[in-house]
């Protein structure tokens, strides 16, 4: 009875998110602009997090704190957020390059969308995706894969595989094949030090860096090619 109710848990947490998208895609209209689709997006996200932790309550009559793990020191708390976001700032330097060069398409239509938001709501963005993404597929889906199998790498791999998958949905390839690198990279962090809460800052400021620089990198971008408009004009 344990485990049918762990699974009907798991099947929440790896494909709830994907599963809410597609609904919404093909039953309500598309949003005329980018906040409303943004609302959209992370009302599902929410809506998905509020039935995992329902269920873990009622059917599976567990303690929130069932799925996140443990709790790190204080000090080496810190030293884990910290670490982990070098880590996934140095991983996106390392890659975008060879993405690049590969010709793998890229989130810039996302991003350059994106910086038209004001800076509270690309932190909410952040911090919804940081909240709900790793409570779902890795405080509860590993915690629960573990228990279930006894191996880390059958757990993180599932976890991987299906958030992975979930960005899918409203996503091109190339952008899911960028976004599974930090997809894996977090999977790893987790296993090693099995605290959801450090999990959730290291995703919610790797995602607010990023938003929060796109309108840097937009403005950029828009002067550069000022620039390059005034010097084709002066020749």
């Amino acid at each position: 009875m344990v485990t049918v109710a762990v699974l009907g848990g798991l099947a929440v947490a790896l494909f709830g998110m994907a599963a809410v998208g597609l609904l919404a895609d093909r039953y309500l209209a598309e949003p005329d602009d980018l906040r409303a689709d943004l609302l959209v997006s992370d009302a599902n996200k929410w809506a998905v997090f509020a039935l995992l932790c329902g269920y873990v309550l009622v059917v599976e009559g567990r303690p929130l704190s069932s799925m996140t793990g443990r709790s790190l020191a204080p000090l080496a708390f810190v030293a884990v957020v910290g670490g982990g976001v070098f880590v996934l700032f140095v991983a996106n330097a390392v890659t975008t390059p060879v993405f690049d060069r590969l010709g793998v398409g890229g989130l810039d239509d996302g991003l350059s969308g994106l910086a038209s938001l004001s800076v509270r709501h690309r932190l909410f963005v952040a911090g919804t995706a940081g909240i709900t993404e790793e409570v779902l597929f890795h405080g509860y889906a590993i915690e629960r894969l573990l228990e279930l199998t006894g191996s880390p790498l059958l757990a993180g791999g599932v976890s991987f595989a299906a958030f992975t998958a979930s960005h899918a949905v409203g996503w091109e390839r190339g952008a899911v094949a960028r976004i599974a690198v930090p997809a894996l990279l977090t999977t790893v962090m987790y296993l090693l030090v099995r605290d959801v809460v450090a999990l959730v800052c290291i995703h919610a400021l790797n995602d607010a860096v990023g938003l929060l620089l796109a309108g840097s990198v937009e403005d950029a971008g828009d002067a550069d090619g000022a620039d390059a408009a005034a010097d084709g004009t002066a020749r």
